[in-house]
């Protein structure tokens, strides 16, 4: 495993501090604060097909239609082994954690920069230039107080409310379609980028926004195949493994340095420490202690430069031997967003190497803390591993709120 300094601010500065990070609140602000920038990286030369050229892909594997890719693996032999897992410990021996950051919290004010920190308690939303969704109620207790609603019959009330502000889907817990990130001029199993920006038009235009400003929403963009409906519709369920990174390999806090790259040694080395074997087909969740990093006002936050997955050609060839259907963790990409990879800058490759060739679903900005803590202290490492993104048509991911039902000593359930 290599890494940085974790003392070190985003440009290598350690007075660089989260508010002036934040400053910058697009992708390319984000990524010049990490001391990259959009240009540098494309002055380099490099091109991801040549990096995968000679790797494995799964397109036309289950059909030239195919639009689940990875999940495919996953069925009821999978599923079984989950549940086998989840009661190993009998009936009174299960524990249920969910996995989800909470949405809509308080946050730093991004286009002002006011505030401490990116979150306080919430870690809604974790990447830079995505500002955090506000809920508000159209009906509650003070409306009926107020004589703007009336009790219905009987005389049931009842609240309800809506998003008032912008929501990004790819701002906390999530899962990516599979036509998410591409390079080339294809998204995976070989359909034509234009997928990813069809338009729709609506008999019915409703209040919105039109090009960040308020207007009448009469059609929008989106995609045409590999969108997350197709992963929405199917479920994952199956044998889920930790691999707690952070705790085997990171400080006395369980956390990797900002910087660190967790390789394939570094999975297969946890594996070894856990005493927990690794089988095909299994779902692969791994902790950093990124969440944790990100929660702690005190704690600097780099977003771009948060520990991940490191790109080898050994890992995407044991992904695809293994059947991986599913890799989730508790940073911002699942993957270290920049990489050096033979003296050339790329971002997300293994975006490109898992998402578009093996269709392999990412989970990101996982809260595994709780879980990874019970896992340490029963020694118990796999579990029933559940979860569906929202179904949003034509969406490029989905907000996910995953469940790991995982046997433990029975003394250590909670009531």
């Amino acid at each position: 495993m290599t890494g940085h300094d974790h003392e070190t601010g985003p440009s290598g500065d350690a007075n660089v501090d989260r508010r002036n990070f934040m400053r910058g609140c697009g992708a390319v602000a984000a990524m010049a604060a990490a001391g990259l920038s959009v240009d540098s990286v494309a002055a380099t030369g490099a091109d991801l097909r040549a990096v995968l050229a000679d790797l494995p892909d799964n397109w036309g594997r289950w059909g030239e239609d195919d639009e689940l890719g990875a999940l495919n693996f996953l069925g009821s032999e999978q599923a079984y082994r989950g549940m086998e897992a989840a009661m190993r410990r009998g009936p009174k021996g299960i524990e249920r954690f969910t996995l989800q950051l909470p949405m809509t919290g308080d946050t730093i004010d991004v286009l002002t920069g006011d505030g401490d920190a990116p979150t306080t308690e919430t870690g809604d939303p974790l990447f830079p230039g995505r500002t955090p969704g506000r809920r508000d109620n159209t009906q509650d207790a003070r409306t009926y107080a107020e004589g703007e609603a009336t009790p219905d019959p009987g005389g049931i009330k009842y609240s309800d409310d809506r998003f008032v502000t912008e929501l990004f889907l790819h701002g906390a817990t999530h899962m990516d379609a599979l036509g998410h990130a591409w390079y080339g001029d294809e998204v995976y199993n070989g359909y034509d980028e234009s997928v990813t920006a069809q338009t729709k038009e609506f008999d019915r235009a409703v209040p919105g926004c039109v090009d960040g400003e308020p207007g009448e929403v009469t059609e929008t963009r989106g995609h045409s195949a590999a969108d997350i409906s197709p992963l929405a519709e199917a479920g994952v369920a199956g044998r889920g493994v930790l691999l707690d990174v952070g705790r085997v390999q990171g400080d006395d806090r369980g956390w990797l340095e900002l910087g660190a790259e967790v390789t394939l040694e570094d999975l297969r080395a946890t594996a070894d420490a856990q005493g927990v074997d690794l089988r095909k087909r299994d779902i692969i969740l791994f902790r950093t202690g990124a969440i944790e990093r990100v929660t702690d006002p005190k704690a600097e936050w780099d977003p771009l430069n948060e520990p991940g997955l490191a790109f080898s050609e050994e890992l995407v060839r044991w992904a695809h031997e293994m059947e991986i259907p599913m890799i989730g963790a508790d940073n911002v990409a699942v993957e270290k967003v920049t990489q050096t990879i033979d003296g050339d800058q790329y971002v997300i490759p293994l975006h490109g190497a898992l998402l578009r060739d093996l269709g392999v679903s990412l989970n990101e900005v996982m809260r595994l803390e709780e879980l990874a803590a019970q896992c340490a202290d029963d020694g118990v490492y796999d579990f029933l591993f559940a979860s569906a993104p929202l179904h949003v048509e034509r969406a490029t991911g989905g907000p996910v709120n995953p469940v790991a039902l995982k046997a433990t000593k029975p003394e250590k359930k909670r009531d």
